[in-house]
């Protein structure tokens, strides 16, 4: 195996071990950790949830301290700062580690310049080894800092025949109990959810994962201010836009939500309708997944996900990454290619 060919091989191992993290690792990013000498796996580390040891401290404290000589391998580039643990570059040692390979440089600038610190220390460097892949794990973290907004996934229950709900607009319930745990879980991974009024007018969600896990931060557009305080939804830590939302184009009145939820650190946004409020966002072209759950059943009319106009041979440059089987519902999650 060639110096290329193992660096490849090594880093996938990586990606593997980052992986391991799951959703617990949220807001931060999914990172794992490789460490060879003489082309054998001498320690592996990954970074387990949020506020504990990164990945690569994880990988050092394991090794023997025998080692000399080692390659490490991480998929993101390591941390140059102190946050909620020391810095990364701080424990990785010249005289163990003579070769750093990483996956992907990292977009955030608080990390401040992790590759040139290691450098420094006259470690060998080596970035951009099985890159695409590296970065793939992260969507949201690269979204939020590459695009200066958050990751937006749009979700959506819908019958056979493509509507949202009636005519009248009442959508309780389309699809089944299992459908609707597996949209709590989705909503646990979110930092965000976002409705329109008319939705929490029809409905009166409460919008939380109902105990599942953390409940995303509530966020209502209502820009004529009609909404009071009695829906479920509202609470003192509800997001209500309302006059802030003054232009009559709504992609830049999502521009506006966005910019003011990215100052706020929220790097993902779960976009739940209604019809109205998904259709804005499909057409300002701002989502990058979608989540769409159908049931067997059929209305005839009533409202549909898009309320425009759209040629059959325009493509939204989507690919189906994963479909899944609740009772006798299925939902297809899209991404954009």
């Amino acid at each position: 195996m060639n110096k290329s060919d193992q660096d490849n091989y090594f880093m996938s191992m990586s990606i593997k071990e980052a992986l391991k993290g799951e959703d617990n690792v949220f807001p931060n990013p999914r990172v794992g950790c490789v460490i060879v000498k003489d082309g054998n796996v001498v320690s592996t580390g990954f970074h387990e949830k949020f506020g504990s040891p990164h990945a690569e401290v994880m990988a050092i404290k394991n090794l023997n301290r025998d080692i000399v000589d080692a390659t490490l391998y991480v998929t993101l580039e390591p941390c140059n700062h102190h946050g909620k643990t020391p810095p990364c570059t701080s424990i990785i040692n010249s005289g163990q580690i003579k070769r750093v390979v990483i996956g992907s440089s990292d977009p955030n600038s608080d990390i401040q310049n992790g590759i040139a610190a290691l450098q420094d220390k006259g470690i060998d460097v080596e970035v951009g080894v099985n890159e695409d892949r590296a970065r793939s794990i992260n969507p949201r973290f690269f979204t939020y800092h590459e695009k200066k907004r958050p990751y937006i996934i749009l979700k959506y229950a819908a019958t056979l025949d493509g509507f949202l709900a009636e005519p009248d607009g009442k959508s309780k319930w389309i699809t089944s109990s299992k459908s609707r745990e597996s949209v709590q879980l989705l909503r646990s991974t979110c930092d965000a959810i976002l409705v329109g009024r008319h939705t929490v007018e029809k409905d009166d969600p409460n919008l939380t994962s109902h105990g599942i896990g953390k409940d995303p931060i509530k966020i209502i557009l209502d820009p004529s201010n009609k909404l009071s305080k009695e829906y479920s939804a509202i609470d003192e830590n509800t997001i209500h836009f309302t006059s802030e939302l003054i232009s009559n184009s709504p992609k830049e009145n999502i521009d506006i939500v966005l910019n003011k939820l990215f100052k706020m650190n929220i790097q993902s946004l779960l976009v739940e309708g209604g019809a109205v409020t998904l259709t804005h966002f499909i057409k300002s072209d701002m989502f990058d997944e979608i989540h769409a759950y159908y049931a067997p059943k059929l209305l005839g009319k009533g409202k549909t996900i898009f309320n425009g106009k759209k040629g059959i041979s325009e493509l939204l440059n989507l690919s189906i990454v994963n479909t899944e089987i609740f009772d006798n519902d299925i939902k297809i999650t899209y991404k954009r290619d």
